[in-house]
């Protein structure tokens, strides 16, 4: 990612409604399919670090942040002082030995321009979990919803849940839950999109596009739509699937 996508993220992922959401969504997912308590954990690709901490309620024995920018890791480390921070890039072998985490995270990190094979990346991510341990992932979905902000984190591409599960399985990992989050979202992004096309933009990247990435929310407005994407995730958390939505949510184990 470009620097000033990751000052961006500093600033609002604690308190934008998608992050917070998220991280909520995410412990609970990896509660329901077993992860136990003192886990050691991998989160690849930790940014700036918002993440880091989603799982001290379990106490973890070990909590590595993976980044290969110096200036994600440093705002990272900051933030999340007790993690250990490694300069990594995870389109090369990881520096780290066979079966040696409870659980692997990947936050919308696999779809950035840098990474040149998702296969190669989960297939060390297969090698690096313990029997048992488990991986989740979340990237942007939809093509279709490609925007500015896609410009500034350097996407390459947007993903559907089944071609993304596809290369799980590839990889040597069950995949135990596959689908979207943020449905409401959808429409939205598609209508700013076409809104920019039927003004004669080539691409849909204009303004408005951009200023809704980019701007913070009033805080009324922030609070109710995590809310709504709460309620989402809560119905994710027990087993529901919605055909669409602006980011694809995967959970996979080693076998």
């Amino acid at each position: 990612m470009k620097a000033q996508a990751y000052e961006m993220l500093a600033k609002r992922e604690g308190t934008y409604w998608w992050h917070r959401a998220r991280r909520v969504m995410v412990r609970n997912l990896l509660r329901k399919y077993g992860l136990a308590p003192n886990p050691r954990w991998l989160d690849l690709g930790c940014g700036p670090g918002g993440n880091l901490t989603l799982l001290d309620t379990l106490e973890p024995d070990l909590v590595v942040g993976a980044d290969l920018s110096p200036i994600a890791r440093a705002i990272a480390q900051q933030k999340a002082p007790h993690a250990s921070l490694v300069g990594v890039d995870i389109g090369q072998s990881l520096p780290f030995a066979d079966k040696s985490f409870d659980v692997i995270t990947v936050f919308n990190v696999l779809y950035h321009a840098w990474v040149r094979s998702e296969a190669a990346v989960l297939a060390e991510t297969a090698r690096t979990l313990r029997s048992g341990a488990l991986f989740l992932a979340t990237e942007p979905a939809f093509a279709v919803l490609e925007r500015e902000m896609d410009e500034i984190a350097m996407t390459r591409r947007r993903y559907r849940h089944d071609e993304f599960a596809g290369m799980c399985t590839t990889a040597g990992l069950e995949v135990l839950y596959s689908g979207y989050f943020t449905s409401f979202g959808f429409p939205l992004l598609l209508g700013l999109n076409w809104l920019g096309q039927l003004r004669g933009g080539a691409k849909p990247h204009d303004a408005e596009t951009s200023a809704a990435d980019m701007k913070p929310l009033p805080a009324p407005i922030n609070n109710a739509v995590y809310a709504a994407a709460r309620a989402e995730g809560f119905l994710i958390e027990r087993g529901m699937r919605v055909p669409f939505g602006t980011t694809l949510v995967c959970v996979a184990r080693k076998p």
